[in-house]
């Protein structure tokens, strides 16, 4: 028999393994050993001294159910980090941290072990680098969501009672409204604006017009709304709780995961309470605007709108305006809004849509046939731009960790706040210098995060390079074509126009128009 030595393999000797930390608490924990600081504060410390592993990054979502992967932006931000090569191996504290809905948890897993990261949770001695973990993980998993499951029912049969006796508080109050110690109270200055809108709705304004008439006197928004539009007033229009009353569970949770909430269409019981709160509106004013409003949509003066390739695609140079679609006898049109409704807004020009379409078909032409000499450099540049900024990922990780401090001094004056031991005075004046710190520490973060900007640039840029660099010279318009690769475009004047295409490059194409004959 031969003589056998075994040599043992060497593996990945030298190299340093990159880790990134996941945590998740919920915002009111009182439980200092699971809080965001000490999480965070756990892993930077854990692997300060190593020699052959450095912290990437730390990864925290905080206040938000771990039943849904959707809604955690920073486990999002993990798994993209992991996808692009960033990451070799991934610490967290348990398995109900890492997630609560076990078809995300295996999936997250598997998806991690496809591309040659481990997940090690502490609290299970889980290690997925081992073959014989995901039997204990799938177990794990299963357990915390069911946990999460029963714990839903109960929060949900508490709320439901306290609907029922009409004793439930929402801490999300409408528009003239605020919530002040668990009673929802008027705002002086906003329920003036919700008088205004009710009673401009009663002499014939449209609902348009009141939008427009806030939005160019700059009326404050509610919190949910970028600017006054159909949507924000008609919410208004409709709320009952203006008169003082509240119906109860207008929307719903889904019983089963993923957890999704919908508009309940009688699928679940309703409370209606009277006399909840201090009313902005008489029920007499609010009827005839029910009444009114029945009587508008029985004989509606609206058209059907349909949508065109060009449509909340094109917009003015001069306002920012989106573009309208006008059909005229000497053809189809695309103008700016402003300059429709009165030339005295704007003094941009109408643009023939195929104008527009023909602009397109050239610089098309021109990118397949010229890709290797504009997009190619312009993602090698773009590429080392990026690679310069991965050195920053020390400094983020300090600001997400000071960022953590801060919430947790939040937290911690607002609970002692509750309890009595602040003063109102103490309490206001530090809480609006941890704001203000608050604020600073964000802004520096999202500068230095630009490098996951930079990155979505290159993707798209990737895109463009591999729809370009094959492409046929195209003749006619394509729809499909054009939808794939233009976000945007920017009227410069009649004669000009700009192209913002996905990765965000930017070309202009000249407007050829056809000269007349004269006779």
């Amino acid at each position: 028999m031969a003589d056998v030595t075994i040599i043992p393999a060497a593996g990945k000797c030298g190299e340093i393994v990159r880790i990134a930390a996941y945590a998740r608490v919920s915002s009111d924990s009182t439980d200092q050993l699971n809080s965001f600081t000490a999480q965070i504060q756990y892993y930077s410390e854990l692997l300060k001294n190593s020699s052959d592993a450095v912290l990437v990054d730390i990864y925290a979502d905080e206040g938000i159910s771990g039943t849904g992967a959707e809604k955690r932006t920073e486990f999002q931000r993990l798994m993209r980090d992991c996808r692009k090569g960033k990451i070799d191996r991934i610490l967290t504290k348990s398995v109900s941290r890492f997630a609560r809905n076990s078809k995300d948890c295996l999936e997250a897993v598997r998806e991690l072990k496809s591309i040659g990261i481990s997940v090690y949770f502490e609290k299970e001695n889980i290690d997925t680098a081992e073959i014989s973990s995901e039997m204990l993980l799938t177990m794990h998993s299963v357990f915390a969501q069911e946990e999460s499951l029963s714990i839903s029912r109960n929060c949900r049969m508490g709320i439901q009672k306290r609907m029922a006796d009409g004793t439930y508080k929402n801490r999300t109050v409408p528009y003239g409204y605020d919530f002040i110690d668990g009673q929802t109270v008027i705002n002086s200055q906003k329920s003036e604006i919700v008088k205004e809108i009710f009673n401009m709705f009663l002499s014939g304004h449209g609902v348009n017009e009141i939008a427009n008439y806030l939005n160019q006197n700059n009326i404050p928004v509610p919190q949910y709304a970028k600017k006054w539009d159909h949507t924000s007033i008609m919410f208004i229009l409709r709320n009952e709780k203006y008169i003082g009353d509240s119906l109860f569970q207008k929307r719903y949770t889904t019983d089963t995961l993923p957890y999704r909430l919908v508009i309940n269409n009688g699928q679940k019981p309703q409370y209606y309470a009277k006399s909840t709160h201090e009313a902005i509106i008489s029920k007499e004013i609010f009827e005839n605007v029910q009444a009114l409003i029945e009587k508008r949509k029985q004989n509606p003066e609206t058209k059907i709108h349909k949508t065109y390739p060009l449509s909340k695609k094109i917009f003015c140079g001069i306002c920012g305006c989106c573009n309208k679609r006008k059909k005229r006898n000497s053809g189809i049109y695309w103008v700016c809004r402003n300059h429709d409704e009165n030339k005295e807004n704007c003094n941009s020009k109408q643009i023939p849509e195929k104008e527009i379409y023909n602009a397109f078909i050239r610089l098309q032409n021109k990118l397949s046939s010229n890709c290797k000499n504009i997009l190619t450099p312009l993602l090698r540049q773009l590429q080392e731009l990026y690679d310069k900024g991965v050195s920053c990922n020390v400094q983020v990780a300090e600001i997400r960790k000071e960022i953590a401090e801060t919430k947790n001094q939040q937290h911690l004056m607002s609970m002692l706040k509750l309890q009595g031991i602040l003063d109102t005075a103490y309490f206001t004046e530090h809480s609006t210098q941890l704001d203000r710190k608050l604020m600073n520490l964000q802004n520096q973060l999202h500068s230095l995060m630009g490098n996951d900007e930079d990155d979505s640039e290159i993707e798209g840029i990737k895109l463009l390079i591999s729809m370009f660099e094959n492409a046929e010279p195209i003749t006619e318009f394509d729809e499909n074509l054009f939808g794939q690769t233009v976000e945007k475009i920017t009227v410069l004047s009649n004669t000009e126009l700009k192209f913002k295409l996905i990765g965000g490059v930017e070309f202009t194409e000249k407007i050829q128009r056809k000269k007349r004959c004269k006779k």
